[in-house]
C-alpha cells in the first residue's frame, strides 16, 4: 500500500528500524532514534542495493517519488544512482572552489580603482600624470560604458574580444570620441597590470582596429574673419553673466590658453612687475611634472587682471567661483556661451583656433604663434627649436590685442604683416 504523509507523521519509533515501503523500489526507513529516510532500492549486475534519496520532512513524499523515477532511468541506462549522485555532488565541489579562487582574484574593477590610484598620485616632487579633471573624465567614461560589462570579470579572464566588444558597443552609440578615449586607456590599464605581473597576456595589444570605424574629430567652433570677431566682441560686451565667467571669457580671446588651464590660473602665476602670467599645465609635457607657459601681458590683459585683482586679489585664484571656495569651471563658461547664443559662432576652446588661423594669415612667424598655444612642435624645427622667443611673443600678443581693440571699435584695422614690417 502506498505510503501518505498522514501515515509517515503519525508513525513513531519503535526502538528498532522500520520499512514502510511506497512501491516501485521507494521505502521509508525509521531509525530506531527516529530519523526518517527515504530510500530506492534497486538490482544492478546482479546484487540489490541501496540509494539514499533524503530525510522526510526535507524531502517531501512528493520529491522523493520524482527523484525515485529520476534515479529508475539512471539504472534502465546502465549508470548506479549511487555512483552519479557522488559524481554531482564532486561536480559541485569543483565548481564552488573555481568560484571562490575566481572571488579571489583581481577583478577587472579592482585593476581600474589601481591604476587610477597610480596615475593621480604624486612620487615625491612629480605631480600627478593625471590632473584631477582628466581622471574625472576618464572614469565617468568607464562607470558609463565599460564596467557594467567588464568590473567582475577577472583580470587573467580577459580576452580580446570581450574588450572589442565593449567598444563597438560604444562605436554603435555613436560616440567615436569616447571609444577611442576607452581603446586609449586600455592600452595603459593593460601595459600596467602586465608590468604588475597581474597577467601573463596583454589582450589590448591583440584588439583589431580594422572593426572601428574612422572617428573624423569635430572642428570647434570658431571664427576666421574680421566681421565675424567683431560680432563675436560685440557679443562679449552685451552678454549677461557673472563678473568672473565674462572676464574669463573676455581674457581668453587674448592669452590662448585652454579653457581648463584658464579658468583654473592662480594669482601667484601673474607677476604684474614682469607683466607675464607663468601657467603651470601638464598640456604639451612628456615629464609628467608639469611645464610653465610663459605668457606676456599685453596693456589690455594687464587692465583685466587689475579689475579681477580688486574682486579676488584675497582668494588664490583669478577666477574664484562665487558659489564655491575653488575656481570657475570650463562647463560655466561654456554654459555662459551656450546660454547667450554665441555658440552659433564660437566655443571658448575655438577662440584659439580663432587666433591661431589669423594670427597665421596675417603675418606672424608660425613658431611663435604655436609655442603661445603651447603646441608641440614637431620634426626637426621641434628638436632645434627650444628657444622661448619671449620678446618677439610679447610683441605679437600686445598687437593681437590693439588687433581685437581696432576691430570692435569699427576703425581701420592695419594688417599685422604691414605693422611689423
Amino acid at each position: 500500500m502506498a505510503l501518505t504523509d498522514t501515515k509517515i507523521r503519525k508513525t513513531k519509533p519503535t526502538g528498532k528500524v522500520q520499512k514502510l515501503a511506497d512501491g516501485g523500489g521507494l521505502r521509508l526507513e525509521i531509525t530506531k532514534a527516529g530519523t526518517k529516510v527515504f530510500k530506492y532500492r534497486f538490482k544492478m549486475d546482479g546484487k540489490d542495493t541501496n540509494h539514499t534519496i533524503g530525510e522526510y520532512p526535507a524531502v517531501s513524499l512528493l520529491e522523493a517519488r520524482t527523484l525515485r523515477d529520476e534515479a529508475r532511468q539512471l539504472v534502465k541506462m546502465g549508470i548506479n544512482p549511487n555512483d552519479h549522485k557522488r559524481h554531482q555532488k564532486q561536480a559541485i565541489a569543483k565548481e564552488t572552489a573555481k568560484q571562490q579562487a575566481e572571488s579571489d582574484l583581481m577583478t577587472f574593477a579592482q585593476l581600474l580603482n589601481e591604476f587610477y590610484s597610480h596615475k593621480t598620485k604624486s612620487y615625491g616632487d612629480r605631480k600627478p600624470e593625471w590632473a584631477l579633471s582628466t581622471y574625472q573624465k576618464h572614469k565617468l567614461r568607464f562607470d558609463k560604458h565599460v564596467l557594467p560589462m567588464l568590473g567582475g570579470v577577472p583580470v587573467v579572464q580577459i580576452t580580446e574580444q570581450q574588450l572589442e566588444d565593449c567598444l563597438l558597443r560604444i562605436q554603435e552609440h555613436g560616440t567615436l570620441e569616447n571609444r577611442d578615449k576607452v581603446y586609449s586607456v586600455f592600452k595603459l590599464l593593460f601595459e600596467y597590470a602586465k608590468g604588475k605581473r597581474y597577467l601573463d597576456r596583454d589582450p589590448a595589444l591583440y584588439i583589431s582596429r580594422a572593426l572601428f570605424v574612422k572617428h573624423v574629430a569635430k572642428q570647434l567652433k570658431h571664427v576666421t574673419t574680421p566681421k565675424e570677431l567683431k560680432t563675436v566682441l560685440t557679443k562679449l560686451d552685451t552678454m549677461r553673466g557673472t563678473f568672473e565667467v565674462l572676464s574669463c571669457l573676455r581674457l581668453g580671446l587674448h592669452v590662448f590658453l585652454r579653457p581648463s588651464e584658464l579658468v583654473a590660473m592662480r594669482w601667484d602665476e601673474v607677476d604684474f612687475k614682469a607683466k607675464e602670467i607663468h601657467r603651470t599645465t601638464t598640456k604639451g609635457d612628456q615629464t609628467g611634472e608639469g611645464k610653465i607657459i610663459i605668457i606676456p601681458m599685453s596693456r589690455q590683459v594687464e587692465t583685466m587682471l587689475n579689475e579681477l585683482h580688486a574682486l579676488t586679489g584675497e582668494t588664490p585664484y583669478v577666477f574664484k567661483s562665487p558659489m564655491t571656495n575653488s575656481h570657475i569651471t570650463s562647463g560655466s563658461i561654456n554654459k555662459n556661451v551656450r546660454d547667450n547664443g554665441l555658440n552659433t559662432l564660437i566655443v571658448p576652446h575655438g577662440f584659439r583656433h580663432t587666433a591661431s588661423t589669423m594670427l597665421n594669415e596675417i603675418g606672424f612667424n608660425a613658431d611663435e604663434i604655436e609655442l603661445q598655444l603651447n603646441h608641440v612642435i614637431g620634426g626637426v624645427r621641434g628638436v632645434y627649436n627650444k628657444a622661448q622667443k619671449l620678446e618677439p611673443r610679447r610683441k605679437m600678443l600686445q598687437h593681437w590685442s590693439d588687433y581685437l581693440d581696432g576691430i570692435k571699435a569699427g576703425g581701420d584695422v592695419i594688417p599685422i604683416n604691414r605693422a611689423t614690417s
